[in-house]
This record gives structure tokens, C-alpha cells and sequence, in this order.
């Protein structure tokens, strides 16, 4: 609003002082100058004022557009974090659950590995001496196999997490949008 002051005040100044000096004159032709100078200054003036709204405006638009782009930063920034929350829980989760079920299985299978050395333990104290070693063989051969299966998946994920570590992997892929100069 301030910025417009000087101007008209610098044109009512002129105006004022030429029409001073037009009225100590009679000369029509002299009021006839007069007018056409003050037209002139008018349109000059009118320029000069519709160039300080056009860099104004211009100033308020390249503000606006720099608020939105940092808004949107801000927007794509947050929504990554929070998928990549979204991803660690449910990783999580699904973590618990496969413990929850290797253990299940862990003591299914300790315990039937327990009824079969504890079946070929009896047929040995019971005279069937072939059957209980056969027996005992059997699930000693059994537990050694799962025993080694199972150090060749704790092996193999500890090697997954470290490979999946050293790797970076974003949760959101960002592209600049079109006419996005940032």
C-alpha cells in the first residue's frame, strides 16, 4: 500500500507546480502544454506503478510456489516415514509369528525324537536288542539331520539381514512431478 505513496505524491507535486505556473500566465497555449505534460506524466506514472504490482505479484507467487514445495517435501517425507514404520511392524510381527511357530514345531518334534529314543531304550532292556539299536539309530539319525537343517536356516538368515543391511532400500521411490523445478 506504501509503496504507491511516493509516486502519486511526486506527481501531485508536479501537477500542483505546473498549474502554479500556468495560472501566472494567461497563454492558452501554455494550459494546453501544461495538459499535455501532466497526461504524459500521468501515463508514466501509470506504468511505473502497474511495474512495482507486476514484481509484486511475481514476488508473491514464487513465495506461494516455495511454501508448496516445502509442503509437499514435508508431506512425502512424513507418508515415507510412516510406510517405513508400517513395513518395520509388520516385519515385526511376522517375525514373532515365525518364532512363535519354530518353537510349536521345536517342541513337537523334541518330544517325538524323546518317545523314539525312549521306545528303543525299552526294546533294548527288553531283549529285542536289534529293534532298539535300529531304533535309537533311526532317531539319532533324524535329530542330526533337523540339527543341521536347522543350522543351515539360521546360517542362511543371518546372511539375508546382513546382505539386506548393507543395501539400501527406500519404502517410497520419489520423482519430481512435472514443471517441479526443486
Amino acid at each position: 500500500m506504501f509503496k504507491y505513496l511516493p509516486g502519486i505524491l511526486i506527481i501531485q507535486a508536479a501537477t500542483v507546480a505546473m498549474t502554479f505556473a500556468a495560472m501566472k500566465s494567461g497563454d492558452q497555449e501554455l494550459w494546453l502544454a501544461v495538459a499535455l505534460l501532466a497526461t504524459i506524466i500521468a501515463l508514466v506514472t501509470a506504468f511505473w506503478f502497474a511495474s512495482i504490482a507486476s514484481h509484486a505479484k511475481k514476488d508473491a507467487v514464487a513465495r506461494a510456489k516455495e511454501e508448496f514445495s516445502s509442503e509437499r517435501e514435508k508431506l512425502r517425507v512424513n507418508a515415507e516415514r510412516q510406510k517405513s514404520r508400517l513395513l518395520k511392524k509388520s516385519h515385526d510381527e511376522i517375525r514373532k509369528e515365525t518364532n512363535r511357530a519354530y518353537a510349536r514345531t521345536n517342541f513337537k518334534l523334541g518330544a517325538g525324537f524323546v518317545a523314539i529314543i525312549g521306545a528303543g531304550t525299552l526294546m533294548i532292556f527288553s531283549q529285542f536288542l536289534t529293534l532298539g539299536l535300529l531304533t535309537l539309530a533311526l532317531g539319532g539319525g533324524a535329530l542330526g539331520g533337523y540339527l543341521t537343517r536347522m543350522r543351515h536356516e539360521v546360517l542362511s538368515r543371518r546372511k539375508e539381514l546382513a546382505a539386506n543391511e548393507n543395501e539400501t532400500k527406500y519404502a517410497i521411490e520419489v520423482n519430481p512431478l512435472k514443471g517441479d523445478s526443486s
